[in-house]
């Protein structure tokens, strides 16, 4: 059973505090674990220790760089159309192909 320990990141925490919701009840339903929490991009790196990956909101795609070179783990951008619509199944695929 994998489990997963996510940080979502965008501009002011509150559009990624509804994925992160849709992507608990995911979890739930697939049986397998998720640490998930969602932030403004301001405090990322702080939280980022305790983490696998960060992914951002496509809002701060623009900011990957920056953000990946303050903390050590991987950083990426969810595809727009995922993020939108909260396909957690493509973003948890994309976490898994960031993570092997």
């Amino acid at each position: 059973m994998k489990d997963y320990k996510i940080l979502l990141v965008c501009s002011g925490g509150m559009s990624t505090t509804i994925l992160m919701t849709k992507m608990q009840k995911y979890a739930e339903e697939k049986g397998f674990g998720l640490k998930v929490d969602a932030c403004a991009m301001g405090v990322c790196q702080d939280k980022a220790p305790e983490y696998d990956v960060i992914l951002l909101g496509p809002q701060i795609a623009y900011q990957k760089g920056g953000i990946a070179a303050k903390v050590s783990i991987p950083v990426a951008a969810m595809q727009p159309q995922d993020y939108a619509m909260a396909r957690c199944e493509n973003i948890f695929k994309q976490v898994d192909e960031i993570l092997s």
